[in-house]
């Protein structure tokens, strides 16, 4: 509100061809007449608090690598460290470079530093088309299970579950599992 209020008590001086009271030092001003003031609480105000609240909840951001071009995210758990490792890294650029994608075409998360993220808070963030959950469990992020290695469609994103990248460095028949999948997804 920008207009000024004034309560004026009842015993006092009314105003001319008004009915509201008017205090005895008072000043007549024809510039900003006294207004009566309602006692009607204002309904809202409370709803919007907490409308803002919610909203400045959802404004989560996210320490991410790469560019996100093509929306394609990535996401990976590793409780010992903050990004991916060196021979993570590695690994996961020869695989997207067989498919043509670069790392600024990718974001890649590692999950475990946002627990309790949602799907829906990673689709809204990351606006992805793709992502692929390396060693993740789809219900961690509230999706329903799925097999790995299986596509599943949601919406207008695509989705696939599959080994951490560690299993694949170390087992190569789970690399050839994750590739057949991958290179038509």
């Amino acid at each position: 509100m920008t207009e000024d209020l004034y309560i004026l008590p009842e015993n006092q001086q009314t105003l001319p061809g008004r009915s509201e009271q008017m205090p005895e030092n008072f000043e007549k001003s024809s510039d900003f007449p006294a207004q009566p003031v309602s006692e009607t609480p204002v309904q809202g105000l409370e709803e919007v608090s907490t409308q803002q609240s919610a909203e400045a909840e959802k404004n989560i951001t996210f320490n991410y690598l790469g560019e996100n071009n093509k929306y394609f995210l990535i996401l990976f758990n590793e409780p010992n460290q903050k990004d991916i490792s060196s021979i993570q890294k590695e690994t996961l650029l020869k695989i997207m470079s067989a498919k043509g994608l670069e790392l600024r075409d990718l974001a890649v998360l590692n999950l475990n530093q946002y627990p309790g993220i949602k799907y829906n808070d990673l689709k809204e963030f990351f606006s992805f088309n793709k992502i692929v959950l390396f060693g993740i469990d789809p219900q961690q992020i509230s999706l329903s299970s799925q097999s790995s290695n299986q596509v599943v469609k949601l919406d207008s994103a695509k989705i696939l579950s599959t080994y951490s990248i560690d299993e694949m460095i170390k087992d190569t028949t789970k690399k050839r599992e994750f590739w057949n999948v991958m290179k038509d997804f």
